[in-house]
């Protein structure tokens, strides 16, 4: 009885020391790439807790299947190239990225390529 117990508190204290799986972020996009953006994913990395004081960020390379759809907060559907170039002239555009499929976001740069499913931009 005493190992499954055992057995049991390492189960309860691993899951809950393990990276959560994301299927969503917001963050601002810092650059835009040829099949794709590179968007500040900072709360994602660090499971929603920021801290302000650091000035370093995560970015995440989000790539954009031509077809993702793109709206806006309001429900209105954006063109991608209308998108892209919203996404170049205006400095920081927030977004909120639906992904294609959860995943866990970490500080490994390989953790960090995801794939959009829909874009929502909230500014």
């Amino acid at each position: 009885m005493k190992k499954l117990f055992v057995v049991l508190l390492l189960l309860v204290v691993g899951c809950s020391v393990a990276g959560k799986d994301v299927n969503a972020f917001e963050g601002h996009v810092t650059e835009v790439k040829v099949g794709g953006l590179e968007v500040e994913c900072s709360s994602a990395v660090e499971n929603g807790e920021v801290d302000d004081e650091t000035e370093e960020g995560w970015p995440c390379l989000v790539l954009v299947p031509h077809d993702t759809p793109i709206h806006t907060n309001d429900g209105e559907n954006l063109k991608m190239e209308t998108f892209r170039e919203q996404a170049r002239e205006e400095k920081l555009l927030k977004i909120r990225v639906q992904l294609s499929e959860s995943t866990e976001i970490t500080e490994d740069p390989e953790s960090r390529k995801v794939t959009a499913k829909e874009i929502t931009v909230l500014e």
